[in-house]
């Protein structure tokens, strides 16, 4: 580990960058879908609660009921039409990959917001990539990037078909015209990182990615009124066990056979709101402690952070594939419970990993670039530029894994 946030404090005025936690919910999701549901059957005319019911629906992966809500629906406006679009793309069959790209040729003269219009760009591409028309698909994502260079889909994906065909230089070309234009997010400097590394320039990949000067991991602060940090990890891990958000899967994600918490934060959760405090200050310090860093995701540090959470938990198979934060400036993790053979364990099981996923930039350059594994304990925190790719490993144990992971949203 590299740090301890024990005893440390520091004034409002001298902070570089000040952290708010993003609203607590109080219903869970699942209460929140049964009102929507009764509400709508009610007044089935009523064009808000029908955007409000498909949205609740999408949150719940429930993609089949989403697209019953909407398809037969009169005047769909732009949101309700994304959310269509995200539905389809969910069941990824051809049927719905096509009419994916249907519905965004009706949507797109309909509008105005050259974001707006971005998005639905980069979801047609994707679909259309799908189709296996990569050609297309980049004259696609062209068009989105063109209208907003700032979009994280166009640019990932533009950029993973660059890797895939080998176009590392006119790839990064890309990429530097989008910093150049404004962009600036995870998706970016994560392909940059990938590009370089695939083009065999391995320090400017690591020198891209930063891990090393840029992160941080200690144990927390013990929160205040509680006795110890073991006795606040305990009466966590028992709130967020009986969370009633707690849910299996969730389409979309990392995670491969987890249980995930997508609000935590629900009005009668305590435990979760004292942890969450305790991580907005332990970011403040992170961001003042690099605030001279002359790297370009420092430089870019907003003034205003909002602090976003989930939980995910794993049982002996559950593990998280190579993946990074898109929305995230900072990211990090916090660790309430860890099985005793991963704590005291000699290899990688249950443990979080920091390099390059093999897959995409080979098996020679993952190698090369290398692998930064460590071993989570009770009561630790990790920081880390939300373009840092990572991983974790089964653990094999019978008892559950218990993390909060974060991300700091720009505000």
């Amino acid at each position: 580990m590299t740090g301890d946030m024990e005893g440390t404090a520091i004034s409002p005025a001298a902070r570089t960058m000040r952290i708010v936690i993003e609203p607590g919910t109080l219903i869970s999701t699942g209460q929140e879908l049964a009102v929507l549901r009764a509400a709508y059957k009610r007044q089935p005319d009523s064009r808000l609660l029908r955007g409000r019911l498909a949205t609740a629906l999408l949150v719940q992966d429930a993609f089949d009921d989403v697209i019953a809500v909407l398809s037969d629906a009169d005047g769909l406006d732009a949101r309700d039409a994304a959310m269509l679009v995200q539905a389809h793309l969910a069941r990824e069959s051809e049927a719905d990959n096509l009419r994916v790209v249907d519905l965004v040729d009706q949507m797109l003269p309909l509008v105005d917001d050259d974001a707006m219009r971005a998005q639905f760009l980069a979801d047609q591409g994707k679909a259309l990539r799908r189709l296996g028309h990569p050609e297309r698909a980049r004259a696609v994502w062209q068009r989105a990037l063109t209208l907003d260079p700032a979009n994280k889909d166009a640019c990932k994906r533009i950029a993973t078909l660059d890797l895939q065909e080998g176009a590392l230089d006119d790839g990064i070309a890309t990429l530097d015209r989008l910093a150049t234009g404004g962009a600036n997010h995870a998706r970016l400097y994560a392909a940059r990182a990938l590009a370089e590394a695939r083009a065999g320039r391995i320090d400017a990949a690591r020198d891209m990615v930063a891990f090393d000067g840029l992160h941080f991991a200690g144990q927390l602060a013990t929160p205040p009124g509680m006795p110890s940090l073991a006795a606040f990890n305990a009466r966590l891990a028992a709130e967020l066990l009986q969370h009633p958000n707690l849910r299996y899967e969730r389409y979309g994600s990392a995670s491969e056979q987890t249980w995930r918490i997508d609000t935590p934060a629900l009005g009668d959760a305590p435990m979760v709101r004292l942890l969450l405090a305790e991580i907005a200050r332990a970011v403040e310090h992170h961001a003042d402690r690099i605030a001279d860093s002359d790297h370009p995701w420092a430089r870019q540090r907003p003034d205003i952070g909002m602090l976003h959470c989930w939980c995910v938990m794993t049982d002996g198979t559950g593990y998280e594939t190579w993946h990074v934060h898109q929305f995230g400036w900072l990211s990090g993790v916090y660790y309430v419970q860890i099985p005793d053979a991963v704590t005291h364990g000699d290899d990688a099981a249950g443990c979080i990993a920091f390099g390059l996923p093999e897959d995409v930039v080979g098996d020679a350059a993952a190698s090369a670039y290398g692998v930064t594994v460590v071993r989570p304990e009770e009561g630790m925190l990790m920081l880390f530029p939300s373009h840092t790719y990572h991983r974790t490993f089964p653990h094999g144990a019978d008892q559950r894994r218990i993390c909060v992971a974060f991300d700091i949203w720009p505000g």
